[in-house]
């Protein structure tokens, strides 16, 4: 009776056994469907048995002693990190792609038109400067190039508000991913607790999580020995066991416009995120809008500054009865190249002249007022400017405003221009006018505020094109229309139609790279992606076959306790 015992229990074993591992293939195939199933292997182990006959030891069958999942946690880590190179190269390559389209000058719209347009008409003015329709065309250019430009930052600044938006939504998913995974980390440590296998869905979804979270910003993971794992963010602590850290945004302004910060709800330190569609979004909008900003400032800088050098100490078809400076000063009593007076260029030692006319004669007289910015107490101030003129020239009134800017007017039966002597034309070289705002073309300091001056808009007769105060002089016309070749300083020595065209050219080159690097990221992620697939993806095929052999084992073992169990049957009748 012990050996059929015996035999018994080696098929209870083997059904039990094949049972189980035909349920474990049944679970591969249902779940064939789901990206985030990691397939399992069933391991049969082979059982010792009682001895037979003389010492031999057949064994007692098979038992099903583990489900194995098919991970390779190696391979994991790198497939988090390649699925969040993957989103960042995704995002930055979206808004290049926007950033691009802006410079896009296909249809002749564009800023770089804008400004061939704009030196072409003063070239056009040098020619009839007395011509009213060529100057309310000359301005009218003036006013579209100005509105470009500040278009062109509004939908630069655009782009990085679009993209600043999307940061708390973002922050909000992966603050719930994380309690999410605190929470998986508890049930796993509870399902593991003294079991000889692994709680295999629950790990199925705490992966998926991560690769979640991976996809939103880079994560490092380190396992612990009671089935939980820790997560980092670079070297902070996101997630540890079931303590979840939390994560929140912040409001923080910069300048005029205020941007969105991540930060640890526990402690309100700011999260340095690396990788993943928020880190992406966020070189984005730090480095790609920022840089194109700060060209385009620089750009907008120097094309106000260098036309109105030239605008400043030139004329139009009439004297100013008045004119205030655009520009006002922080301090009216520290030297004007001081930066205690706040001016955004500086002015430098030199003259200007001022020349004022009868207007029942029309008599030119012409005063010089000098200039003295070498760094010692007498330097000239707005205050000592002011005084200068009004104890040297005579026909005008010279203040500061309230608003610390220089307003020069006229005496009544008097008219006053620059730049000249009456006779030969006398520049700007201290660069004042310019600098405080008198008598230019361009008023503001930046792309954002750049605007053509009023005075002109309601009288283009004040539009400087002459050198000298003469009929049919259009000599200021001509430099400034030059000023699309002439190379400039404060733009490293290039043009200013150049210096945009180098613009445009660095965002179709980055634009192009921020394309071939997303191409990159996505062709490291197929691959890996494929190799997961490989160690931890479902084969119908392979799981067929796999079937069909668990279940003729299954079969074979029911047969063989049928056997059996006849056997027992006849034993036990020839017993009764």
């Amino acid at each position: 009776m012990g050996l059929l015992n015996s035999a018994l229990h080696i098929g209870r074993n083997a059904i039990l056994g094949y049972q189980g591992a035909l349920q474990t293939i049944g679970n591969n195939i249902s779940s064939v469907g789901s990206p985030d199933y990691t397939r399992l292997t069933p391991d049969l182990t082979a059982l010792q048995g009682s001895k037979f006959g003389v010492g031999l030891q057949p064994g007692a069958g098979v038992s099903l002693s583990e489900i194995q999942r098919n991970v390779d946690e190696a391979l994991e880590d790198r497939l988090r990190l390649a699925i969040g190179n993957d989103e960042a190269m995704m995002q930055q390559e979206q808004v290049m792609n926007r950033m691009e389209a802006l410079f896009d000058d296909i249809n002749g719209t564009g800023l770089a038109s804008q400004f061939s347009t704009f030196f072409n008409t003063f070239d056009d003015l040098q020619n009839t400067p007395e011509d009213v329709a060529l100057r309310d065309l000359a301005l009218g250019q003036a006013t579209q190039l100005a509105s470009t430009i500040q278009s062109l930052t509004g939908q630069i600044n655009g782009i990085r508000q679009d993209a600043d938006a999307q940061i708390a939504d973002l922050v909000d998913k992966a603050d719930a991913i994380g309690q999410q995974i605190a929470d998986l980390n508890r049930r796993i440590a509870i399902s593991e607790a003294g079991a000889a296998g692994q709680a295999t869905g629950l790990r199925d979804q705490r992966d998926a999580l991560l690769r979640d979270l991976s996809s939103l910003f880079d994560v490092s993971v380190r396992s612990q020995s009671d089935g939980t794992i820790n997560v980092y963010i670079g070297s902070e602590t996101l997630v540890q066991g079931n303590t979840y850290r939390g994560l929140t945004t912040v409001e923080e302004l910069d300048g005029e416009q205020s941007w969105t910060t991540i930060r640890f709800a526990d402690t309100g330190a700011e999260v340095a995120i690396n990788g993943g569609k928020l880190g992406g979004i966020i070189t984005a909008r730090d480095e790609f809008g920022t840089a194109q900003l700060e060209n385009l400032d620089q750009l907008a800088a120097s094309l106000i500054y260098e036309v109105n050098k030239l605008h400043s100490h030139g004329q139009g078809l009439e004297g100013f009865k008045e004119v205030v400076g655009a520009y006002d000063l922080i301090e009216s009593d520290v030297a004007l190249n001081d930066s205690g007076a706040g001016l955004s260029n500086t002015p430098q030692s030199g003259s200007f002249f001022i020349t004022v006319a009868d207007d029942t004669t029309n008599t030119p007289v012409a005063y010089r007022i000098d200039v003295k910015l070498e760094g010692e107490e007498d330097d000239t101030t707005l205050d000592s400017l002011v005084a200068q003129i009004n104890s040297t020239v005579t026909g005008v009134t010279a203040e500061v405003t309230n608003d610390k800017r220089l307003k020069i007017s006229a005496d009544t039966g008097f008219s006053f221009t620059f730049g000249h002597d009456g006779n030969t034309s006398r520049e700007d070289t201290s660069n004042v006018l310019a600098a405080l705002g008198v008598n230019t073309l361009f008023t503001g300091n930046s792309a954002a505020t750049i605007a053509v001056n009023e005075d002109l808009i309601a009288n283009p007769a004040l539009l400087s094109a002459s050198s000298v105060f003469m009929s049919g002089d259009g000599s200021i016309a001509r430099q400034i229309a030059s000023l699309s070749a002439e190379t400039v300083s404060s733009l490293s020595g290039t043009s200013i139609t150049n210096f945009y065209n180098m613009i445009a050219g660095s965002v179709a080159v980055e634009a192009a790279g921020a394309n071939e690097r997303a191409e990159a990221a996505n062709s490291v992620l197929l691959s890996l992606q494929a190799q997961r697939e490989g160690v931890s993806g479902v084969s119908l095929d392979e799981e067929a076959i796999e079937l069909l052999k668990y279940e003729r084992s299954f079969q074979g073992a029911s047969r063989y306790v049928n056997v059996v169990n006849d056997m027992l049957s006849e034993l036990i009748a020839l017993i009764r």
